[in-house]
């Protein structure tokens, strides 16, 4: 794993393990001030490609997660195409923010999250695209901001679910290849045509939060195979007062 020297280097891989569950025999091989890339390849040279999925998915910027994720699913869905046209239809929600991230491509990639099965990689995909930037108030409700951790994690379910989508008696073997398509991601060889735009989407402050929008997400990440990722008691939102957190 080679990082974008045009990026801060990530940090340490102790400080991205504590965002996500280490499985025992990795936590094993990981030392105080161990660089992320280099626990990412002793990783992947021990076996251990859950766990260097899970780093992965952490490490990157959160657009960089969602367009590793969205090349993985696109791979996997030509071999098993989606089941509906809501998943269809979120995947492709997904793939209008990956490219031009703007406030409107993320609130469509919401709606078309909640449309889908929350159980599904598209869902699951655009639902990271809403908790990647901004706040997931409603419009003219004080912002809620999701944790940063978790749009990333929910991309790490995504290449997941890619890879025991055909022939999952292969699974690790496409994990390898999904493995090696993030590592060009992370070193900025493949990335999404377009920039981010620049500024805030912070929407405009108002009196009381959006509690109903908070306990809509909760659901959503309580529900599928994203509930087998969270540690018990992290905090999942904040609040922010005037810019962004």
């Amino acid at each position: 794993m080679t990082t974008d020297p045009t990026l801060p280097p990530p940090p340490f891989a102790n400080d991205i393990c504590r965002l996500f569950s280490l499985q025992q025999p990795a936590r094993a091989l990981l030392t105080p001030g161990l660089a992320t890339q280099d626990f990412f390849r002793t990783l992947v040279s021990a076996g251990h490609l859950a766990d260097a999925r899970r780093l992965l998915a952490h490490a990157m910027p959160a657009r960089r997660a969602i367009w590793w994720a969205t090349l993985c699913l696109h791979h996997a869905v030509e071999k098993v195409p989606f089941e509906t046209s809501e998943e269809a239809g979120a995947f492709e929600a997904a793939t209008r923010w990956v490219v031009a991230p703007s406030e409107a491509t993320r609130r469509q990639a919401e709606d078309a999250a909640w449309t889908a099965d929350p159980t599904t990689a598209a869902s699951i995909l655009a639902m990271a695209c809403f908790l990647a930037d901004g706040s997931i108030s409603r419009p003219g409700l004080p912002p809620v901001i999701a944790a940063p951790h978790l749009s990333g994690r929910l991309c790490g379910v995504v290449v997941y679910l890619a890879s025991v989508r055909f022939d999952p008696a292969k699974y690790l073997h496409h994990l390898r290849e999904y493995l090696a398509i993030g590592v060009e991601v992370a070193a900025g060889r493949n990335l999404p045509p377009g920039k981010p735009e620049q500024g805030s989407w912070m929407e405009p402050r108002c009196t009381a939060p959006d509690a109903r929008a908070a306990e809509r997400v909760t659901g959503f990440l309580a529900a599928g195979p994203a509930a087998a990722e969270r540690l018990p008691g992290e905090p999942l939102f904040g609040m922010v007062n005037g810019g962004r957190s």
